[in-house]
């Protein structure tokens, strides 16, 4: 009798229970107590989004219209759902990612920090971001002297083409021809200059004799490639042929690149030369290799992945090239002038040496001596234009802030280690320096 009493009480009790479950969970108001992990129901509101984190900003420094990445987590990842201003003065949003927003320096920002506001969250950078401005002074007059093109050797001597001749500037401001005894004849009209910073070699382009000359560091001069033919041909050192070769740079990988005229021809560190990109056709269309066209190609330089830019006087386009010969417009419309603007609609009147500075951004050597009118062009990353120098003298140079500073018919641009600009002015025969 107590067996069966106690299985009555069990069968109740279980019966009770699963009443209890079943009826509680079809409840509509049951809750769980947030506070007790033991009991189930209704989950907890979902974690709110992360909140937006700047780890870090690149360039931290940079001149105006300079193309800027926050590196960081949790951003909005559509571009209207960000926003950034430096030092309050609102700035373009060009890309975003949850990790990373890439934005353009506006042109009358200032020192100060960088405050993004990205979906609901609003952070501003620990550092401020300093906003660069340029100073011109004179770093030395040529005189009588004149030069195209420069460049630096990693002592911080400055070499520059002079047509005939190379003249070497110590850090110190002396001038000597270089090299040392050289006969008169041996260039017949050099337009270019570039350097191996590893050996000290330079090399330069020979366009009245059709040849790319090399003087290695111990001042010895040789013929690289080419052998005084003038017409198109590619090949090993003397079998290969140039058409009035102009511009010159090297790669970070030690290749040469030269402008000869329709093409643009690479040299390897054995001397064999290849045509990277163009024909003999005269044009201005992009594409890969021997299907883009080129019209009279005079700068050249390279960027720190191995494409090549060329500035195009004949079409007044700036165009880009990468290692595999694919050929696209940087900037430039095609129409002359000097308007800033989208690459597209950017003008140039006579576009001409190239250089490069820490940030990415392209400097060009632009004028018509008929206005007259002189400008240094500076294009960022994404290939926006604007002026960074300019000026209306066939004769002088002014110093001072960049906004009041002028150039002279400034052919040739390059950096120095430490980053400053040099210009050479070639109508006023001076050397203006830039400091940032």
């Amino acid at each position: 009798m107590k067996n069966l009493k106690s299985q009555f009480i069990a069968i109740i009790f279980v019966a009770v229970s699963a009443w209890l479950v079943v009826g509680c969970t079809k409840q509509p108001n049951f809750k769980a107590d947030p506070n007790n992990p033991y009991i189930t129901g209704v989950p907890n509101p979902p974690t709110a989004a992360g909140q937006a984190i700047i780890n870090s900003v690149a360039p931290s420094s940079a001149l105006p219209n300079t193309v800027v990445v926050i590196g960081g987590n949790n951003f909005n990842t559509a571009v209207s759902g960000n926003s950034v201003t430096v030092n309050g003065i609102p700035a373009t949003v060009n890309e975003v990612s949850s990790t990373r927003i890439v934005f353009t320096v506006p042109l009358n920002a200032t020192t100060g920090k960088i405050v993004l506001i990205s979906g609901p969250n609003t952070v501003t950078y620990t550092s401020d971001f300093v906003v660069k401005s340029g100073t011109v002074s004179t770093f030395l007059n040529l005189g009588a002297n004149n030069v195209q093109h420069l460049v630096f050797d990693p002592a911080g001597n400055l070499y520059g083409d002079n047509l005939t001749s190379i003249l070497k500037i110590s850090s110190g401001g002396a001038i000597s021809t270089y090299p040392i005894g050289v006969p008169t004849g041996t260039f017949g009209s050099i337009w270019g200059i570039a350097i191996n910073k590893n050996t000290d070699e330079l090399f330069l382009p020979d366009r009245v004799k059709h040849t790319i000359i090399k003087i290695d560091g111990d001042g010895k001069v040789t013929t690289m490639a080419g052998n005084g033919i003038e017409e198109y041909l590619n090949g090993q050192g003397s079998f290969a042929h140039f058409i009035a070769p102009t511009g010159i740079t090297m790669d970070p990988n030690g290749n040469l690149y030269v402008t000869d005229s329709h093409r643009v021809r690479k040299i390897n560190s054995s001397g064999v030369v290849t045509t990277l990109a163009g024909s003999a056709t005269d044009g201005t269309a992009d594409g890969i290799g021997a299907a883009a066209s080129f019209g009279s190609l005079e700068g050249i330089t390279t960027d720190a992945q191995g494409n090549v830019y060329v500035s195009d006087t004949k079409y007044l386009k700036i165009r880009r090239i990468t290692p595999d010969g694919v050929v696209t417009t940087f900037a430039g419309s095609g129409t002359a002038g000097f308007a800033d603007g989208p690459g597209a609609t950017a003008q140039f009147s006579h576009p001409a040496s190239l250089a490069f500075d820490a940030a990415g951004n392209l400097f060009v050597a632009d004028s018509n001596p008929l206005l007259p009118f002189y400008a240094i062009r500076m294009i960022n990353k994404l290939g926006a234009v604007t002026t960074f120098l300019k000026g209306t003298s066939n004769s002088g140079v002014i110093n001072g802030p960049t906004s009041t500073a002028s150039v002279s018919l400034a052919d040739g641009i390059t950096f120095d280690p430490a980053g400053n600009m040099y210009i050479a002015n070639t109508a006023a025969n001076i050397i203006s320096k830039v400091t940032f």
